[in-house]
C-alpha cells in the first residue's frame, strides 16, 4: 500500500506541469529530484559537458567525474557526481514534458565538499605504495577522483 502511494504522489507533483523538463537525480543513497521541473540540467559527460533541455534530442550518456548543473530560473544548484549515466525521454503524455533521469553512484551538493580533507586524501593516495598493477591503477583512478573534487570545492 505504501508504494502505490508513493507512487500516486511522486507523479502528483508533476501533474498539470506542460512544457518543461521533468528532473529525476538519484543515486543509490537518495534521491534528490524526483519529476522536478526545471529549465535545464548541465551534465559532465564523458565526450565533454552538455545541456538538455525540454525537447533535447533522444540521448542516453555516461557520466564522469563533475559537477551537475539544475537550472530553475535564475536558481542554479550544483551537485558533485562521481560517474553515473542520463537517460533523456520524450514524452509519454500530452503534457509536452521530457524526462531527464540522471542515476549516479554518488551524488552530493558541491557546498558540501571539503576542499582541504580532499587535498589530504589526494597526498594519502600518491603516498601509497605502486607495489603491484592494481596498486598502479588504484593509484591513478583514486588520484584522478578526488581532483574532480577539489576542482567541484572550489
Amino acid at each position: 500500500m505504501a508504494l502505490r502511494a508513493g507512487r500516486l504522489l511522486r507523479f502528483a507533483e508533476a501533474a498539470g506541469v506542460t512544457n518543461r523538463l521533468l528532473l529525476t537525480l538519484a543515486s543509490p543513497g537518495e534521491c534528490v529530484y524526483l519529476k522536478k521541473p526545471v529549465d535545464s540540467v548541465t551534465v559532465p559527460g564523458t565526450e565533454g559537458t552538455f545541456t538538455v533541455t525540454n525537447n533535447h534530442s533522444l540521448i542516453v550518456s555516461q557520466l564522469k567525474a563533475g559537477v551537475i548543473t539544475v537550472t530553475d530560473g535564475p536558481e542554479k544548484k550544483d551537485y558533485f557526481v562521481s560517474d553515473g549515466f542520463l537517460f533523456f525521454n520524450h514524452p509519454t503524455d500530452g503534457s509536452g514534458c521530457c524526462t531527464a533521469e540522471v542515476s549516479a553512484v554518488e551524488c552530493v551538493p558541491t557546498s558540501a565538499l571539503d576542499k582541504d580533507r580532499a587535498a589530504q586524501v589526494l597526498s594519502e593516495v600518491l603516498a601509497a605504495p605502486k607495489d603491484t598493477e592494481w596498486d598502479r591503477v588504484k593509484s591513478q583512478l583514486g588520484a584522478a577522483l578526488v581532483n574532480q573534487v577539489i576542482k567541484a570545492a572550489e
